[in-house]
C-alpha cells in the first residue's frame, strides 16, 4: 500500500470549483433531456450502424475503466473501488452480450438469442449492474481489504455474473415474463415492463442518493452522483419515454449512456495526467531543495560561531538559526514525500501495463483466431476491428511506459541507409494516399544504438502526426544527418525551437551524434503551443483523436537512448522534429537475410510447444494462436510440473513460458534451469511486465512482448530455435 493516499482522485476530497463543474455537466444534460421529452417517441431514420458503434465505445471506455480500478484497488484496497471495478467490468461485457442478441444486426433474430425476450432482458440486467455496484459501494466502501489476491475473485464473479445472465436469458428464455410482444412489425410494452424499468431507474436514484448521504464526497464522489443522473436519463428515454426502437429517444437514451461511460473514465485519466507531471517535476524539486538545504546547513554553522560574542546576540540569532532549521527540515519531508509518491507512479505504471497487456493477448489471439477462421463478411469485419483495437491500446501502453523510461529497451547497432525502402513502406502505412513520403539517407551516415522497434514507434508517431497537419495531403521527408561535437547543419533557420542538444560551455565537448528528422509542409505550431508539445497528454486534436503521448514518446526514447529530440515549426511552413542519438563505433551485427533463410531451412515447421502459463485465460489464447502457425502445445500452469514434464522424458521441439508466476520458480528461473538440463531445447520467454526484459536479455533468452499475434510470435519461435540452434553447433 502506498502511504501517501492523498495523490488519488478516488480519496482527494473534491472542491467548489469540482462541484460547480459537475452540476454545470448535469444540468446542461437535463436542460438537453427536456429538450428532447416532447419528441421521443418520434421516430428517425434508421441506423444499422448506431448499435455496434454504441456498444463499442461503452465496452471499450468501461473496460479501461475497470483496468484502471482495479489498479487503484491494489495499491489502496478500498472495498469500494473494487465494487465500481467489478461494475464497470460486468458493464462492459453485456454490452456486447446486448450487442450480440440485438434484432438484425449479426443476424435476423440476433446471433445470441434465446427468443423474442432475451435482448429486452439483457437490457435490463445490464443497466442494473451498475447502480448495485454504486450503492455497494456507497454503503460497504470504506472498509479496507487485501488488495492483490482478490482482483481476480472480484474479475470472475464479474465475469461469472454476466455468463448467469446470458444462460438465464437465452436458455431460460421461456421462464422469463414477457416484457414486450411485437403486432404487425411494430414492438409493444407490457405492465411487467414498465414495472421492470421502473425498477431500475429506481435503483440508479437509490444509487445516487446514497452516494450523495456519504458524509464527506471526494472527486470521485462528485462524478459518481453525475453518472448515476445520466444514467436515469439514459433508461428514462430509450426504455421508458419512447415508442419503440430508432425513434427519438432511443438513439439520445443511448448517447446518454455513452457520457456515462466516459465520465469515470475521464477522472482517472486526468488523474494520470497529474501524476505524470508530479512525476516529471519532483527530481528536478529534490535536487534543487537539496541544493538549498546544504548551502543553508553552511550559513547556519557560520552563525553559530559569530553567536559566541554576545549573550544578547547569542538569543537572537539562535531563534533565528532554529526558524531557518525548521524550515529546512519542512523542506526535505517534502522531497521525501515526492519521492515516494515517483515509486507509488512506477508501481502503478507496472502494474497495469501487466494486467493489461494479459488482458490485450487474450483479446487479440481470440480476435485474430475469428479472423482468420470467418469467411468474408461482417463477422470478420468485427473480429478485424476488435484486433486493431487491441494493438491500439498495447501501442497506448508502450507509450506510457516509454515516457516513464520503464519501458524495457533491446539496444542494437542500427545503420540507416542500408533500410531506407523498409522504412518508407512501414512509416506509408501510417499516413494517407494523398501524402507522399520520401527517405533521404546519406551513404556516409554513422551508425547508431537504440532499440530499433522504440525508433519505428517514434518515427510512426512523428508520421501519424504530419499527417494529420496536412489535412489536403503533402510531403513527409524523413531524412538524417551526421552532427559532429553535436553540432547539426541548419537546413532552415526560420521558425520557433523547443528542446535539442544542450551545450556545455565549460565542460567536454557533446560528442557526435547523428540526426533523424521528420518534415512536414503542414500547417506548423504556434509558438505559445510548441512551448508545451512534449509534455504528457498535451494535445491540441479533438476529443477521441489523440491520446497526447506520441511526442512524450519521442522524447522519452530519445532520453533513454541518450540523446535529445527537438521540433522547430514555422506557422504556414511546417515542422521538423529531429530525434538526436549517439553515434556507435561498433559495426552493425545484425543477421542477413541469407543466414537466416538457411537456418530456417534447417529447422523443420511446426512441433510440439510445452506452455507454460498461469494464466487460463491467456493460455488458451496462446494455444490458439500456436496453432494457426502449426504447433501443437501442451499447457501446464507453473514451472515445476514443466520441468517434472522434461525430466520425466516427454520430448518437446520449444518451450514457452511467461516470466511472472506465482509460486517459488518464476519464468527465468524455470529457463536457467531447463537449459542446464536440456541446452538443445529452444526457449522464448513472455512477459506483460517491462522490468524482467533486461535481466532475460542478459541471461541470453529470447522474449515476446504481450501482447502478440500470429506474425509476431512465429518470428519469436523462429529466432528462439534459429538461437538454440547456433548454441548446439557451437558446442559441437
Amino acid at each position: 500500500m502506498v502511504q501517501d493516499r492523498g495523490i488519488f482522485l478516488s480519496i482527494l476530497p473534491a472542491t467548489r470549483g469540482e462541484r460547480r463543474l459537475a452540476l454545470t455537466v448535469v444540468a446542461i444534460s437535463l436542460g438537453v433531456f427536456l429538450v428532447c421529452l416532447p419528441f421521443a417517441k418520434q421516430p428517425i431514420l434508421h441506423i444499422d450502424a448506431f448499435i455496434p458503434a454504441y456498444a463499442a465505445t461503452v465496452t471499450i471506455n468501461d473496460l479501461i475503466t475497470a483496468v484502471l480500478l482495479f489498479g487503484q484497488f491494489t495499491l489502496l484496497g478500498k472495498r469500494g473501488l473494487m465494487f465500481l471495478a467489478c461494475g464497470y467490468l460486468f458493464t462492459s461485457l453485456m454490452a456486447v452480450s446486448h450487442m450480440f442478441s440485438f434484432p438484425g444486426l449479426l443476424a435476423p433474430a440476433g446471433l445470441l438469442t434465446g427468443g423474442s425476450q432475451t435482448t429486452v432482458w439483457l437490457y435490463m440486467f445490464w443497466h442494473a449492474g451498475l447502480p448495485t455496484m454504486v450503492l455497494l459501494y456507497a454503503l460497504r466502501g470504506d472498509a479496507d481489504m487485501p488488495g492483490r489476491g482478490g482482483v481476480a475473485i472480484a474479475a470472475g464473479c464479474a465475469v461469472g455474473a454476466v455468463l448467469a445472465v446470458v444462460l438465464l436469458t437465452t436458455l431460460g428464455h421461456d421462464l422469463m415474463p414477457v416484457l414486450l410482444f411485437v403486432v404487425d412489425g411494430v414492438p409493444y410494452y407490457t405492465l411487467a415492463f414498465r414495472i421492470v424499468v421502473g425498477a431500475v431507474a429506481a435503483l440508479s436514484l437509490l444509487a445516487l442518493t446514497a452516494v450523495w448521504r456519504r458524509k464527506s464526497h471526494s472527486v470521485l464522489d462528485i462524478w459518481l452522483m453525475a453518472t448515476m443522473c445520466i444514467w436515469f436519463f439514459d433508461i428514462s428515454l430509450s426504455a421508458m419515454l419512447n415508442e419503440r426502437r430508432f425513434d427519438l429517444g432511443f438513439y439520445v437514451g443511448r448517447i446518454y449512456g455513452a457520457l456515462a461511460a466516459s465520465f469515470i473514465l475521464l477522472v482517472l485519466l486526468l488523474e494520470t495526467r497529474a501524476l505524470f507531471s508530479r512525476l516529471a517535476g519532483s527530481l528536478e524539486r529534490r535536487a534543487g531543495e537539496l541544493s538549498l538545504a546544504n548551502a543553508a546547513l553552511q550559513e547556519s554553522e557560520g552563525r553559530l560561531k559569530q553567536l559566541n560574542e554576545t549573550l544578547e546576540q547569542r538569543v537572537a540569532e539562535r531563534s533565528s538559526a532554529l526558524e531557518a532549521e525548521i524550515a529546512e527540515r519542512n523542506r526535505i519531508h517534502e522531497t521525501m514525500r515526492e519521492t515516494q509518491k515517483l515509486e507509488a507512479i512506477g508501481q502503478m505504471a507496472g502494474g497495469i501495463a501487466h494486467d493489461f497487456n494479459n488482458l490485450l493477448t487474450v483479446v487479440m489471439g481470440n480476435a485474430g483466431f475469428l479472423e482468420d477462421r470467418l469467411a468474408a463478411g461482417p463477422e470478420r469485419q468485427a473480429a478485424g476491428t476488435i484486433v486493431r483495437a487491441a494493438e491500439r491500446g498495447a501501442r497506448l501502453v508502450r507509450q506510457i511506459l516509454a515516457f516513464s523510461r520503464r519501458q524495457a529497451v533491446k539496444p542494437e547497432v542500427i545503420e540507416l541507409t542500408g533500410r531506407s525502402t523498409e522504412l518508407v513502406d512501414l512509416l506509408r502505412r501510417s499516413t494517407r494516399g494523398d501524402i507522399r513520403i520520401v527517405a533521404d539517407f546519406p551513404n556516409d551516415l554513422w551508425p547508431f544504438e537504440c532499440d530499433a522497434a522504440e525508433l519505428e514507434l517514434a518515427l510512426m508517431n512523428l508520421c501519424v502526426n504530419a499527417r494529420d497537419a496536412m489535412p489536403s495531403g503533402g510531403l513527409v521527408r524523413v531524412h538524417a544527418c551526421n552532427c559532429p561535437n553535436g553540432v547539426a547543419p541548419d537546413a532552415s533557420g526560420a521558425g520557433s525551437r523547443v528542446g535539442g542538444l544542450v551545450p556545455n560551455p565549460d565542460g567536454p565537448p557533446l560528442g557526435d551524434f547523428v540526426r533523424i528528422s521528420v518534415t512536414d509542409t503542414g500547417t506548423g505550431i504556434a509558438p505559445e503551443v510548441l512551448a508545451k508539445a512534449f509534455e504528457p497528454f498535451f494535445t491540441t486534436k479533438e476529443i477521441g483523436k489523440g491520446t497526447g503521448l506520441g511526442l512524450s514518446q519521442v522524447y522519452g526514447f530519445a532520453q533513454q537512448a541518450g540523446g535529445a529530440a527537438e521540433i522547430e515549426s514555422a506557422v504556414g511552413i511546417g515542422t521538423t522534429v529531429s530525434i538526436f542519438l549517439p553515434r556507435s563505433m561498433a559495426a552493425a551485427g545484425a543477421e542477413t537475410a541469407e543466414s537466416k533463410a538457411a537456418t530456417d531451412a534447417r529447422t523443420p515447421a511446426g512441433g510440439s510447444v510445452l506452455l507454460v502459463e498461469d494464466d487460463e485465460d491467456v493460455a488458451v489464447a496462446a494455444m490458439t494462436i500456436l496453432g494457426m502457425i502449426g504447433y501443437r502445445a501442451q499447457h501446464v500452469p507453473n514451472g515445476g510440473t514443466a520441468l517434472a514434464l522434461l525430466l520425466g522424458g516427454e520430448h518437446f521441439d520449444l518451450m514457452l513460458s511467461d516470466i511472472v508466476m506465482p509460486g517459488g520458480m518464476d519464468g527465468l528461473e524455470l529457463a536457467q534451469r531447463v537449459r542446464r538440463h536440456f541446452p538443445w531445447l529452444p526457449i522464448l520467454l513472455s512477459t506483460g511486465y517491462a522490468r524482467p526484459a533486461a535481466e532475460v536479455h542478459q541471461a541470453g533468452f529470447e522474449i515476446i512482448a504481450k501482447p502478440y499475434n500470429a506474425a509476431s510470435l512465429l518470428d519469436a519461435v523462429m529466432r528462439a530455435r534459429r538461437a538454440a540452434a547456433g548454441a548446439n553447433t557451437e558446442t559441437a
